[in-house]
This record gives structure tokens, sequence and C-alpha cells, in this order.
């Protein structure tokens, strides 16, 4: 059976999250306390035991003609007693179904490892949202940032909007709060840099890596590596370098070569 969660459920799902997504650094004891929605969770169920899962969660993308609707599909997961037995194939059809009845546009992904893109690309995923990855090097002094605070979310919006492709996961407050209370809360916290009252670049920062650094010019990268008190420091930013989400149009048309997307709880 494949059903939305209720409240009997969420045990169930805890335990398979943790059984699937072992966690040390908090983040599973945080998803569930400010993001975990039952609502968002779909279910594969055969005789009262929980089999798969997976969360459906809301999001818009923009494109060249504005913004639509579309789902993340965030956590998908089969206990490995039930594994190779179509679970998530069942599941998947369904939130595809849903998606078309609610004038979704597509379905989004970020496969855990490399080798799930190839899982994923006979329910019709294809590679879209790209990033660039490097690392950075302590060199020398550089330009210090600031902590950033929810006072900044018009400047992070601006820079955000100005700084990425044309096709990108739509950010809207509330998103904001979210991130920069994540970062604060488990990472090294985000950071940004101004010039005359205008920013210029930001980092979100977890302890060993930027996860989504945009702006950056070298001075202010080795600012950021004398801040954390780093000498190297992974970094992603836009580009093209490598995919790392997949979608899924749920209609046939002309679309966007490539997208962004980061920052989605991943």
């Amino acid at each position: 059976m494949i059903r939305f969660a209720g409240p009997r459920d969420t045990a169930a799902i805890r335990a398979l999250w943790e059984a699937c997504f072992p966690d040390e650094g908090g983040f599973n004891d945080y998803f569930f306390a400010h993001h975990f929605a039952l609502s968002n969770t779909l279910l594969s169920v055969e005789e009262g035991a929980l089999c798969a899962m997976v969360q459906m969660l809301p999001y818009r993308l923009v494109t060249g003609g504005g913004e639509v609707e579309i789902t993340y599909i965030y956590g998908a997961c089969t206990d490995p007693a039930h594994r190779r037995q179509g679970h998530m194939a069942r599941l998947l059809a369904r939130s595809f179904a849903l998606d078309r009845q609610a004038g979704r546009a597509a379905s989004a992904l970020i496969p855990a490892e490399p080798w799930l893109f190839g899982f994923y690309e006979p329910f019709g995923y294809v590679p879209f949202f790209h990033v660039d990855r490097r690392e950075i090097c302590r060199q020398g002094s550089g330009v210090p940032p600031r902590r950033l605070t929810a006072s900044d979310i018009p400047h992070l919006a601006a820079l955000y909007d100005a700084l990425t492709p044309a096709c990108r996961i739509a950010r809207d407050e509330g998103y904001w709060r979210g991130q920069l209370a994540l970062f604060d809360a488990l990472g090294a916290g985000a950071y940004g840099w101004f010039d005359g009252g205008k920013m210029t670049a930001y980092a979100f920062c977890w302890a060993d890596n930027a996860q989504e650094a945009l702006g950056l010019t070298a001075p202010q990268e080795q600012g950021l590596l004398e801040t954390l008190g780093r000498e190297r420091l992974a970094v992603t930013a836009c580009g093209q370098g490598s995919a790392l989400g997949c979608i899924k149009w749920h209609e046939e048309g002309t679309h966007a070569p490539f997208g962004y997307m980061n920052l989605m709880l991943n």
C-alpha cells in the first residue's frame, strides 16, 4: 500500500531513517525537529510494516517564463529487508501521479552517491543541476567576512538571484531563515562580504567545507580560511563542472539546458 504518513507512523519512520541515514553530527534530530512533516512523507507499507519512504518537499523553480512548482524527492530509502521488491519504483510512480494531479512541473532529487544517477535514470530523471567544486588553500592574509543574520536576507536573496543561472531553485525569506538557523546550529555559520553596504559574496560553511560560496574573490577566500581557522577548505559554487542533482519534467517541451540547486538539506 502506498499512502501518506500519519501520527501512528512516526516511530517507524524515525527508525527507518536512522537505519538508512546514520548520523553523529545532530542533523537527524534537527531535521525531525525543524523540517520533517508527516504530510510530505509518502510510505510503502505491507502487512503493517514500513518498507520504504520518500519525502515530497515542495519547492519552486525559476524558469524563463516565471516560477513553477516542483517536488523535491528527499530521504528516499528502503528497509534492507525489503529491497529489490519494487517499493521505490512504486513510490516514485505515485509521487509523479500526485505531481501531475497538482499541476507541478517536475520532480527533482540529489543522488546521495554518484552511482545513483544511473539508478534514477530509468524513472526519467536526467542530470540537470550542476556545480563547481574546488579546494582553496591558505596563502596569506585576506579580507575577513562577518557572520550573517536574518537582517541580511535581502542581501543574500539579491546576490543569489544575480549570480545563479536563469533556471534555479527559488528561495523566499522562509528558506533563507531556515538555512541560516541550520548552519548556525550545526555548522560553522554563514558569512558575507560587503562593499559600501552591498553584499559582494557569501559562504554557507560546515566545519570542513563551504557548501555554497558565491562571488568569492581570492582575498575573500583567504579571509574565510582565516576566520574559520582552516588551512584548506573544499568550496562549492555555481558552475557546470559536475552534476549535483537530477530532474524529471512531467511535460514535454523546451526546457532550460541546466539549472542550479544547492542548500537543499543535502
